[in-house]
């Protein structure tokens, strides 16, 4: 597929898997356009950049779909000072478009091919607000807290409260949350009198490994 068959294919993504899944701020779009997602695929799936479905990164580790990651972001709305916490870097684009609307952050992968793949990436972008890191952040990353906002980019049963520790007051902290599948889009806000959860939508996505269900077991 060539260049402007991608661009094509990026406007048809924007009206038909963007737009009509509700995300409707002006801001994602004009992201969405800036940072073209094929820069940030791999070689192989460049020609599928901008189809709504789940593309290997690892064995292990994957990039997630186009509305998925829209709609992950519509649900952060990072403010311009803020500093924010990514869970799973994987391809890297997610981090990437939250650090142009934010003023730093941090990401941290347990693969550290990614994390190298990743920080090309981002030198190419031309975006040098971001810190990645290699470890398991599934269960709190303290090297840099307090966090002003949280993405947790991929699935786990429960929200760690290490992560929500993490939280500054006022911050808010994004994961696809549940033991069973679909995961549920949750939002928790950090307040002074405690935390409040909102529930956004329901999705299907791979756990972090570390993040996995307890197996239960039958006798």
């Amino acid at each position: 597929m060539n260049q402007p068959d991608l661009a094509v294919a990026r406007e048809n993504m924007i009206l038909n898997q963007i737009r009509s899944w509700g995300v409707l701020d002006e801001r994602i779009i004009e992201l969405l356009n800036q940072y073209p997602r094929e820069h940030f695929v791999d070689a192989g799936h460049k020609g599928i950049a901008y189809a709504d479905i789940i593309l290997p990164l690892t064995t292990s580790r994957y990039m997630l779909p186009p509305s998925l990651e829209a709609r992950l972001l519509q649900a952060m709305n990072p403010g311009a000072n803020d500093h924010l916490l990514v869970v799973g870097t994987g391809s890297g684009y997610l981090t990437a478009l939250l650090a142009v609307s934010s003023a730093f952050v941090t990401s941290v992968e347990t693969d550290e091919s990614l994390v190298v793949a990743a920080r090309e990436k981002m030198k190419r972008a031309n975006i040098s607000n971001v810190r990645l890191e290699v470890g398991d952040a599934t269960g709190g990353w303290p090297n840099h807290a307090p966090y002003d906002g949280i993405l947790l980019a991929g699935g786990v049963s429960k929200v760690a409260p290490e992560l929500l520790e993490q939280l500054s007051t006022g911050g808010q902290l994004v994961a696809l949350e549940g033991a069973t599948s679909p995961l549920t889009c949750v939002k928790l806000l950090k307040e002074s009198q405690g935390i409040s959860r909102e529930n956004l939508f329901e999705t299907e996505v791979p756990y972090f490994d570390t993040a996995l269900p307890e197996t239960e077991f039958e006798f």
